[in-house]
């Protein structure tokens, strides 16, 4: 729920009418007016009579529907570590649990994009970008599935770094189309695959965000890399101070290679312990057989995978 308390007062204000004298008018106590002026609330029909006293149309001033959307950005600039795995899986068991979910694949090889089955279209997410059009001009397509909605990619994102260079403000591109969606209160979370890479695009992307997920393969180049991504974000911190690394989600844990695997956990809890999660995503057949058939692993029966993409799910949301 919203309520636009900055508009009543804006518009008494333009009024010139006292907190008394629109009491008096919209019969309600004084005390209603002061605590819809600061912010402390009120109920639907106090909110509706205030309308009326000042003109305002209810529905734009008392939004019950209204969800606080959080963008969460997955990114790592290592192949092959399950990022599109993780984001597309996470969303899925994030709308299961009621939650409206926007994916958005921001990567020019389309993985996310055909996971779901989501055809090529005009409007992908690199066009939103270059032509700095709000993702809610029709660029949002539903899926199949319930509370689940896409923005797919396109190959010829490939060279959006280079076109983003000649951009003004280059850093805010993605911020830019983002904000409206933010604003009209859809979604409660949007999950954006990356490319793997730390480029500007993903520099945009980051900066867009509210929260950051970085997944990682148990091996030594993997590991010894996520100091660089991990420092990425931070310097970003100083274009957006409302960013945080919600944390490292151990992924494709390969229990054949125990020795290696739990070196390289170990090594990596001791760098980074209270930002791992404690759900790890192990190596699981499912995922190949789902990425072939174009669906969620979900839909392939109950298995292991998907109860630790469930587990993730509410870690990821008690971090939130």
């Amino acid at each position: 729920m919203k309520i636009e308390y900055e508009r009543l007062q804006k518009r008494r204000q333009e009024l010139d009418i006292t907190q008394k004298q629109l009491a008096e008018a919209a019969d309600v106590g004084l005390s209603v007016i002061k605590a819809v002026e600061t912010g402390r609330g009120a109920d639907a029909e106090n909110i509706r009579r205030l309308c009326a006293a000042l003109t305002l149309p209810f529905a734009e001033i008392y939004r019950p529907d209204f969800r606080q959307t959080r963008v969460i950005s997955v990114i790592n600039n290592k192949g092959g570590c399950g990022k599109t795995s993780v984001c597309g899986s996470l969303g899925f068991a994030l709308a299961e649990t009621g939650l409206r979910v926007l994916l958005i694949d921001g990567d020019a090889q389309r993985n996310l994009t055909s996971s779901f089955g989501q055809v090529k279209r005009e409007k992908h997410f690199g066009r939103a970008v270059i032509e700095g059009e709000s993702l809610t001009d029709g660029y949002i397509v539903p899926t199949e599935y319930e509370n689940l909605d896409f923005v797919v990619a396109d190959a010829s994102m490939g060279t959006l770094d280079m076109q983003l260079f000649t951009k003004m403000h280059r850093e805010n591109v993605v911020r830019q189309a983002l904000q409206p969606l933010k604003d009209a209160g859809i979604y409660d979370i949007v999950l954006i695959d990356t490319n793997p890479n730390l480029s500007l695009l993903n520099f945009n992307i980051v900066n867009a965000s509210d929260g950051v997920l970085i997944p990682v393969q148990m091996a030594s180049f993997d590991v010894e890399g996520i100091g660089t991504v991990v420092e990425f974000i931070r310097g970003i911190g100083r274009f957006n101070p409302g960013v945080r690394i919600l944390g490292i989600v151990i992924s494709k844990y390969d229990m054949r290679t125990r020795s290696i695997t739990a070196a390289a956990e170990e090594e990596l809890r001791q760098m980074y312990g209270e930002l791992i999660f404690s759900t790890m995503i192990r190596v699981d057949v499912k995922i190949q057989n789902a990425q072939w058939e174009n669906k969620p692993v979900f839909l392939l029966g109950n298995s292991r995978i998907a109860s630790e993409y469930r587990q993730l799910a509410r870690e990821v949301l008690k971090r939130c």
